[in-house]
């Protein structure tokens, strides 16, 4: 058994599509629209992309449930890093808001966290 998609709620998906895109190098997998519905799935380049997110637009109590994520400072998820403190710096050169520099964990490993610009934090990782 594998993780196959995960859900991300976002307040904007064109937005989200062009932060995943541009800013963290994911891929368009599926781009749907049929009236107020949109499936948009990313995934991350690569034959090990690991799952898709799907960006849902966040609505009704998931907009409160967002943002009390996001006050608490919990990230929506974790990405790891395969190319380091270099692969970090790529993606803070190409718009990424740093809320937390990389940071030597206890657990193992270097945590950072950033701003998707759509209402959630992601931390990325690196062994």
């Amino acid at each position: 058994m594998k993780i196959d998609q995960a859900h991300v709620l976002v307040n904007d998906q064109d937005a989200a599509k062009a932060f995943y895109t541009e800013v963290l190098g994911f891929e368009v997998e599926t781009d749907f629209a049929s009236g107020d519905f949109r499936w948009l799935a990313l995934r991350a380049p690569g034959a090990d992309a690991g799952a898709a997110l799907v960006l849902g637009r966040a609505e009704g109590a998931a907009v409160a449930y967002q943002n009390e994520t996001r006050l608490a400072g919990m990230p929506s998820f974790v990405l790891t890093l395969t190319g380091g403190r270099e692969e970090f710096e790529q993606i803070r050169a190409r718009g990424a808001e740093v809320i937390s520099e990389p940071q030597q964990q206890e657990y193992g490993g270097t945590d950072a966290l950033i701003n998707d610009t759509v209402g959630n934090i992601i931390c990325l990782h690196q062994d």
